[in-house]
C-alpha cells in the first residue's frame, strides 16, 4: 500500500503507534484506538483521495465502525479545502474541521523562559494530575461539557503516560512555584517530531510561556533525532498559530475533515 500523503495525518498515525490498530485498504486506512473507543481521530476513516461522497463514506464509516457513538471521516488530500457535497454533511449534522499542518524547516526562533518560571520534563504522579487538571479546565474554557470531556481526558493523559514511560516521547511542564502553568508533549518517530496538547493556563497566557515551552521542546527533539521535522497543528492565524509562526513554523498543508459527535459533545 501506498504511504499517506499528508505530513500531518503521518504524525498522527506515528502518535497512536503502540495504541491503535492501523488497517490499510486500497481506498481508505482505518484507525481503531480500542482502549479509547470516544477518542474521534483515534477511531477514524482516512480516505486516500480527494472525493466527497457524504452517503457513500458515511455508510463506509458505519461498517467499519458499527458500534462507534461518532463518525470521523478524513481525507488525505492536503489541498483539499472545501467543495459543495460538504453542504450534505452539514445538513447531516456534522460539523467541518480544517486544520492547518505547521513545520519547522531549519533553525528555530528561540524563546527564553520567563522570569520567574521553570520548565521541565513530567515526571512524578503529582505533576501528571496537574497536567490533566490543566488539560479539562482549558477544554471546559474551549466550551467542552465537563461531564465529557474529563473522562476522555484521562482516558488519553493514561495512554500518554505509558508512552512517555516507553520512550516514545517526552512532556513538559511550564511551573510558576508548585503550580503547573502551561504543558506540552512531543513525539518522535519516522523522522518526524510532533508537538501534542499545548495548553498554558489563562492567568498566565501572554508572558511567553508557550514559546518558551515549544523551544524546549524542540531542543528535545533536536538532541534525540537532528534530522526529524518539527510538526504542530493549529489553526495559522489564531493565537497559538501566531506564536508558532514567531518560532519559525511556517503553513505546509491544511487538512479537511468532518465530525459527527455524540449528542451534547463538541468538535472544535
Amino acid at each position: 500500500m501506498s504511504p499517506l500523503r499528508s505530513h500531518g495525518l503521518r504524525s498522527d498515525l506515528m502518535v497512536l503507534r503502540g495504541l491503535s490498530v492501523v488497517e490499510e485498504h486500497l481506498d481508505r486506512v482505518v484507525v481503531r484506538t480500542p482502549s479509547e473507543p470516544d477518542f474521534w481521530f483515534g477511531n477514524m476513516v482516512i480516505f486516500r483521495d480527494d472525493r466527497i461522497e457524504p452517503d457513500a463514506q458515511i455508510a463506509r464509516f458505519r461498517k467499519d465502525f458499527p458500534t462507534s457513538r461518532h463518525v470521523t471521516i478524513v481525507w488525505d488530500a492536503p489541498a483539499l479545502s472545501n467543495a459543495p457535497a460538504l453542504e450534505r454533511f452539514t445538513a447531516l449534522g456534522f460539523e467541518i474541521d480544517r486544520s492547518d499542518v505547521l513545520t519547522l524547516e531549519g533553525l528555530s526562533n528561540p524563546a527564553p523562559v520567563p522570569p520567574g518560571i521553570e520548565i521541565r520534563p513530567i515526571e512524578t504522579p503529582e505533576d501528571w494530575e496537574q497536567v490533566i487538571a490543566l488539560q479539562i479546565e482549558t477544554g471546559i474554557e474551549a466550551g467542552h461539557l465537563p461531564e465529557i470531556h474529563a473522562p476522555f481526558v484521562r482516558k488519553r493523559f493514561a495512554n500518554h503516560r505509558k508512552q512517555v514511560a516507553g520512550g516514545r516521547g517526552c512532556w513538559f511542564g511550564a511551573f510558576d512555584g508548585a503550580q503547573l502553568v502551561g504543558d506540552l508533549g512531543i513525539f518522535e518517530g519516522e523522522g518526524t517530531a510532533r508537538f501534542q496538547d499545548v495548553e498554558t493556563r489563562e492567568s498566565h497566557r501572554r508572558r511567553g510561556i508557550c514559546a518558551a515551552l515549544v523551544s524546549v521542546g524542540l531542543n528535545w527533539a533536536r538532541r534525540r533525532a537532528p534530522a526529524s521535522t518539527p510538526v504542530i497543528v493549529a489553526y495559522t492565524e489564531g493565537n497559538a498559530g501566531r506564536i508558532y509562526r514567531r518560532c519559525g513554523f511556517t503553513l505546509s498543508e491544511q487538512l479537511l475533515a468532518v465530525i459527527r459527535p455524540p449528542d451534547g459533545a463538541k468538535a472544535t
